[in-house]
């Protein structure tokens, strides 16, 4: 028997797993979309006689392409966005051609998917009186315990290690991760100066993991941090149970355009792998102050300091928040629903 075809793709740039976004927003859905029996797969994977063509983190030629090509033929477009770009065109950080690009796409989409509501109103602003419908969908978070995702390779079973012997020369201090990219002085390593800073008043000794994919600008920052400070290659395979083997992430955020419209997903992800969270404040880390130190900075290192049965049922009631409102079961209702609107209109 022949295999129907797909009655929706998905495209991507990149469908490389190792992106955060491409998790959150693409492979996490999807698989969860699939379980529900929607007829969907990535656009790479099937032939181009679709019903509707999704797109996530798409801003190249190729994908100007499909969704000319879309439009041409009726197909309806949904266009997911989970950044800001013309925020980051403005900082420098994205070239004129591929924003034109975005701007394009944004105008061909029948109906775009924004990852919060202030990303949505943000996009508004930038493009007023837009008809396409719009939608507003959370990433789909990694609910499940902390695991190695793949058999770790001896490089990676190496620099966990060198963590622990880390951890190990400083075992009474409190130890704080950071994890994330940096993206110029919008967001990142630029507003981790004003952290450690922080983190170096508190009364008891500290200690900061740095997880990301920038050591040589760790480095020159790091030069004058004065707590003792690791630094981590991010790795997929090992990135749940290297946070877990800190107590508290750190979460600073300068709020600007770029930063306004991000997503929960950096303090849930720290939260559902058993830390605790100081954080600067942002629209979507809101729902989160009832179980976090939102602003609070000395008060959330001494609160996590203690580790007493009050912080820990505070934060076993959030997990069970984020578990029921961000599961892929949860969001791929809120994604289908969408795709429901796609197929009625």
């Amino acid at each position: 028997m022949t295999k129907p075809l797909p009655r929706f793709t998905w495209h991507a740039d990149s469908y490389d797993s190792s992106l955060a976004s491409i998790r959150y927003r693409l492979d996490a859905p999807l698989a969860a979309l699939a379980a529900r029996g929607v007829s969907i797969d990535r656009h790479d994977r099937a032939p181009e006689s679709t019903d509707a063509i999704l797109f996530c983190k798409s801003h190249g030629k190729q994908a100007l392409e499909i969704a000319e090509h879309a439009r041409a033929t009726g197909r309806p477009i949904v266009y997911d966005l989970c950044d800001n770009l013309f925020a980051a065109h403005r900082a420098g950080h994205v070239s004129v051609a591929r924003l034109e690009r975005h701007r394009r796409i944004l105008s061909l989409a029948d109906h775009i998917v924004f990852a919060t509501p202030a990303l949505a109103e943000q996009i508004a602003r930038e493009l007023p009186g837009g008809t396409a419908h719009r939608h507003v969908v959370p990433d789909v978070l990694d609910t499940g315990p902390p695991v190695l995702l793949d058999r770790p390779t001896a490089l990676e079973r190496w620099e966990l290690k060198r963590l622990d012997r880390f951890l190990a020369r400083h075992a009474t201090a409190l130890h704080c991760v950071w994890f994330g990219k940096s993206l110029g002085h919008e967001s990142g390593y630029a507003h981790l100066d004003a952290a450690v800073a922080r983190l170096a008043d508190h009364a008891g000794p500290v200690t900061l993991t740095v997880v990301s994919n920038a050591r040589v600008k760790l480095w020159r920052a790091a030069a004058r941090w004065p707590v003792p400070v690791h630094y981590m290659p991010w790795r997929l395979a090992t990135s749940r149970v290297t946070l877990a083997r800190h107590r508290l992430a750190i979460v600073p955020v300068g709020l600007n355009d770029y930063t306004t419209g991000k997503t929960i997903n950096r303090p849930a992800t720290a939260i559902l792998a058993g830390l605790g969270v100081v954080a600067d404040a942002i629209p979507s880390y809101e729902e989160l102050r009832p179980y976090i130190a939102l602003g609070d900075w000395p008060g959330g290192l001494d609160d996590y300091a203690r580790w007493d049965t009050t912080t820990q049922a505070r934060l076993a009631d959030a997990r069970a928040m984020l578990t029921g409102r961000y599961g892929q079961s949860a969001v791929a209702a809120q994604w289908q629903a969408v795709l429901d609107t796609v197929r009625a209109s």
